[in-house]
């Protein structure tokens, strides 16, 4: 073998035989290799908030997150109203609930079993279980809390009696509540509707129509639950799974929806009714004319 090719296989062997120059080699690669990931770390820490804070928006996970975090906030009781509201005008506001029992076939048609109605201040002015003639069929206990005991005993009010005072309370107030529309039905009251505050009705609390719904039927939004008003728009707990309804919280929650709402409220009321003023006088000089 001559002499150069002698010295090239000296020269690629000579590395792999010294064992201390291979591991300084491979020392100073993993050096380099660390060094890079340092320095990409300690770059991206060193990136200022303006550019740090889309990644955060935009990430999926970090929404969920805060989603999350915000359904922790503690419930309130109450709702503290900034505007100014004299107690004349508060006395014409009242909120009601009713809770119904089962009656006729499968307990399907609904019977007044309990009456609660709160003022402006939380003042409770009406709570009773009323006396049911029908045979009742379905306490439906679970969601009512209605019991046998409740509108068979002597604290129970005649429904008669029970309607007529309810009458008398509402009489020329603004009555609010959720779902009033069965309410009143099963009361068997006609309140006018410029004096209806109802929360399952009023457009910004109900749920709008989804971009991937595209049924005719789901563009008009939908009633909410009070139970997910509650919790979304006052951070509030009512109905818990388990527990039966109470007609005295419900109609609270209804009324602090109302006082958030209370003002942009007032307005579309006042929109409507010189609406509907306008539309009559139309039609009355188009009956002249005729």
């Amino acid at each position: 073998m001559c002499a150069p090719q002698q010295q090239l296989r000296k020269n690629r062997v000579q590395p792999l035989q010294d064992h201390d120059t291979a591991v300084e080699v491979a020392d100073k690669q993993e050096t380099r290799k660390h060094g890079r990931k340092k320095s990409k770390a300690k770059n991206r820490h060193k990136m200022t908030k303006k550019e740090q804070l889309p990644r955060t928006q935009c990430h999926p996970k970090n929404r969920f997150t805060k989603r999350i975090n915000s359904q922790k906030k503690k419930p309130q009781k109450t709702v503290e109203v900034t505007e100014d509201l004299t107690l004349e005008a508060q006395a014409r506001y009242l909120a009601l609930d009713c809770e119904f029992v089962g009656t006729g076939p499968d307990g399907r048609t609904s019977a007044l079993a309990r009456v609660s109605i709160v003022d402006y201040n939380y003042k409770i002015l009406l709570d009773t279980h009323v006396k049911v003639n029908d045979p009742v069929t379905d306490y439906r206990t679970f969601v009512s809390g209605i019991t046998e005991e409740h509108i068979t005993s002597d604290l129970a009010m005649d429904r008669a009696k029970c309607i007529d005072a309810v009458k008398k309370i509402l009489q020329g107030k603004i009555l609010i509540g959720h779902g009033l529309k069965t309410d009143l039905s099963v009361l068997g009251i006609e309140h006018p509707w410029y004096d209806i505050r109802d929360t399952a009705k009023y457009e910004p609390f109900m749920k709008k129509q989804s971009k991937q719904e595209s049924r005719p039927s789901s563009a008009l939004p939908k009633p909410r639950k009070l139970k997910d008003l509650a919790w979304t728009k006052l951070h509030r707990v009512i109905q818990q799974e388990g527990m039966p309804h109470c007609s005295i919280e419900d109609a609270i929650a209804a009324l602090d929806l109302y006082k958030k709402a209370r003002l942009k409220w007032e307005k579309v009321v006042e929109y409507k009714k010189q609406r509907t003023a306008e539309i009559s006088q139309q039609l009355q000089k188009e009956t002249m004319t005729v």
